[in-house]
């Protein structure tokens, strides 16, 4: 606003002095030495106001110009992060599912696998299932996995301490694999696997040109990394909690920023993707060159992602389709009209000596095609303008539209179920029952997408909220179908406050829900839930004891799409934070994450504060605690 208030008054500024040098007043007899004189002064003047005019408009344009790259980065970090926890997260499931096959063959590994090919995952080029052994057992490894249903597979060991062989893959690239490799002969996936079986979570090795790519043409080969996923039996199995192997994802750099990225960057950005997890060990993972560079270095952008354990920079560069995109040159015009026309005014100055009302006309004539020029520039800005609403409404309607068809896929699976329910066949209500998690999650998604869009718009319908009722309807609803690990809970006499019922409602659930969710396996939540007033606002904490966040991630854990490390094994879309943080914002307050003493976190949020109705609650007197009652 306060930029369109600065080019409307700049508009204004530069039609008056036109308008102004459009109407001399002069003598009517005016010597010619006086006129040439006046014409000098007219033409300094022209010029003074143009360059000035000039160059204020090429700085709001500069400013303008670094908004939309910040934009543009955030886009691309977004998408990329988004896409590589994609992967993280299918591996992750997959590895589960390997896990949970007491005697895992080629035929099971093919079923789990055969779906990648269909899911869209640009730059993935083979999964493939990674045994340790050493050099008395490769032969019977490889016999034992032969006697599964590897019958072409010939494992070909290197000098190693502990070998790491390829008993089955499936290319999802239509290349040869890297079936009986053996990954102990590059560092990189090996660092990988260890890290993975150190932490058990998906883990991203350093970027590397592939095994099975060193066969190609140096032209051809290109930087890529593996995700690894440590495969432990799963309960039931005879070897329950051991670690079996590992499922290793091949990932090509360029492929994967070139594939999620084509249709964002329309060719107005060069992107470049490296490694820098180990200071001094930078390694390039990826480049997207879509056009010629622009050279004001000032535009470019970089920024880190957290991915599967690695930190990679993420840099962006404009190209010359985005200065022509963002009509960058447009001072230039302006300043070349505003010399044109202080040489026009100058010489029909000159004109004035001899015919006064013909050099009024040319002067007036300029005029019109200067406000013509100025007219034309506004209107191009009120249309990038509408262009930027438009892209800001585009998830929200996208979010929305999707929610059709994956009602469809739901009522389908349901009509499936109920057709097979008398000679039910256990693969296929398994298989259902993925679609059924997989719809749901889309569907989850779907609804934070919508709330995320629609929590810090429109008007709130304030209410007085009993925090208390409030608080235990969203227990009772959290906590009715648990059979084990019930949480406890224990809050305070909490307030009266005056605020938006259903958005209330949605930062509270989420912030609980997080508190429930978010525990070591095993262990019953504990969540304290308080309220205080500290001046003019209301703050209420709801605090934990689960997997606690890092300090240098409270702050970003409120950002759409992020998740906290050490979050990647528990279910989520990374928005329910970013929706209570814009919810709290539109009720004119704010919230942030602390550490909780004992461990955990403590999320503390603020509303203003309302008059007090009459007989209103208000908060409890220090130390009196209650156990809200769980539903059983």
């Amino acid at each position: 606003m306060r930029r369109e208030t600065q080019m409307r008054r700049l508009d204004g500024d530069t039609a008056e002095a036109v308008r102004t040098a459009a109407r001399p007043r002069m003598p009517r007899q005016l010597s010619r030495t006086g006129g040439l004189a006046l014409a000098c002064i007219m033409l300094v003047v022209g010029l003074i106001v143009t360059t000035v005019a000039a160059g204020a408009l090429a700085e709001a344009q500069r400013r303008e110009a670094a908004g939309r790259m910040d934009r543009h980065l955030e886009v691309v970090r977004t998408v990329i992060a988004a896409e590589a926890h994609r992967r993280v997260e299918l591996l992750g499931h997959l590895a589960s599912a390997v896990g949970t096959q007491a005697n895992l063959t080629a035929e099971d590994f093919d079923a789990l696998t055969f779906r990648l090919a269909y899911r869209g995952l640009a730059g993935v080029s083979e999964v493939g299932f990674v045994v340790s052994a050493d050099d008395e057992n490769v032969q019977a490894l490889q016999q034992l996995w032969r006697d599964r249903g590897a019958t072409g597979l010939t494992l070909r060991p290197v000098r190693a301490d502990e070998h790491r062989l390829v008993v089955l893959t499936r290319s999802l690239d239509g290349l040869s694999t890297a079936l009986g490799l053996d990954l102990a002969a590059a560092p990189e996936p090996s660092q990988a696997m260890d890290a993975s079986r150190r932490s058990g979570q998906v883990t991203a090795s350093h970027a590397y040109v592939l095994l099975r790519d060193r066969a190609l043409p140096i032209a051809r080969q290109r930087a890529s990394f593996v995700l690894a996923a440590p495969v432990y039996g799963s309960a039931g199995t005879p070897d329950s909690g051991l670690l079996r192997g590992w499922l290793l994802m091949g990932v090509r750099g360029s492929d994967f920023v070139n594939g999620i990225l084509q249709q964002v960057s329309q060719g107005l950005l060069n992107v470049t993707l490296t490694d820098v997890s180990v200071p001094g060990q930078e390694r390039r993972l990826a480049d997207m060159h879509t056009g010629e560079p622009l050279a004001d270095t000032r535009l470019h952008r970089e920024t880190t992602i957290d991915a599967a354990g690695r930190r990679w920079k993420l840099e962006i560069r404009p190209t010359t389709r985005f200065a022509s995109a963002g009509d960058d040159h447009l001072h230039q015009v302006v300043l070349g009209f505003g010399a044109l026309a202080s040489v026009l005014l100058a010489g029909l100055i000159l004109v004035l000596v001899t015919s006064r009302n013909r050099a009024l006309a040319r002067v007036e004539q300029a005029t019109a095609a200067l406000q013509a020029d100025i007219e034309q520039r506004r209107q191009v800005e009120i249309r990038l303008r509408e262009r930027e609403a438009e892209l800001e409404g585009f998830a929200a309607v996208a979010a929305h539209d999707l929610k059709s068809p994956l009602t469809v896929v739901a009522g389908y699976c349901e009509l499936v179920e109920d057709h097979l329910s008398e000679r039910s066949d256990p693969q296929v209500n398994t298989w259902l029952s993925r679609v059924r998690a997989g719809t749901r999650r889309m569907q989850q998604l779907i609804d934070d997408l919508l709330n995320y869009a629609a929590a810090g718009d429109g008007s709130l319908d304030l209410a007085e909220i009993d925090l208390n009722t409030m608080v235990g309807d969203i227990v009772a609803e959290r906590t009715s179908h648990l059979d084990h690990d019930r949480p406890h809970i224990e809050s305070g006499r909490l307030p009266v406050v005056v605020a938006d019922p259903a958005r209330l409602r949605q930062v509270l659930d989420n912030l609980i829900g997080n508190a429930i969710k978010y525990v070591r396996h095993g262990v019953a939540a504990q969540i304290d839930i308080s309220a205080e007033q500290d001046g003019p606002m209301w703050r209420i904490a709801v605090a934990d004891h689960g997997i606690g966040i890092a300090p240098d991630q409270r702050d970003a854990v409120f950002g759409a799409f992020n998740r906290a490390r050490g979050s990647e094994g528990y279910p989520g879309t990374g928005l329910g934070l970013a929706i209570c943080r814009r919810i709290v914002n539109h009720h004119g307050g704010e919230i942030h994450a602390e550490d909780n003493t004992g461990g955990g976190s403590r999320f503390v949020f603020t509303l203003p504060v309302a008059p007090a109705p009459a007989g209103g609650a208000g908060t409890a007197p220090a130390g009196e605690r209650a156990a809200l009652p769980v539903p059983r």
